[in-house]
């Protein structure tokens, strides 16, 4: 059985990393877009990708951080 064990925590590090590329991605994607409002209109706008970075940012570091294989615990009998 610890091949599935392994199988499922390669999948679930897969998962993380697209997670993490997308999240990157997105607000980059919404930087590019606020600073181009910002330059266009001659005037600070209200910095609204900001939000994706810090809450997405936080959930995903506390994926990372929670990670089971990461901090080496076992989720079956040795």
């Amino acid at each position: 059985m610890p091949e599935s064990t392994e199988e499922t925590r390669s999948s679930g590090s897969t998962a993380r990393r697209i997670v993490t590329i997308a999240w990157a991605v997105v607000g980059g994607v919404q930087f590019v877009i606020w600073l181009l409002m910002s330059l266009i209109s001659m005037s600070f706008k209200s910095p609204f990708w900001l939000w994706t970075i810090g809450v997405g940012g936080v959930a995903l570091a506390l994926w990372w951080y929670f990670d089971p294989a990461r901090r080496g615990v076992r989720g079956g009998t040795e």
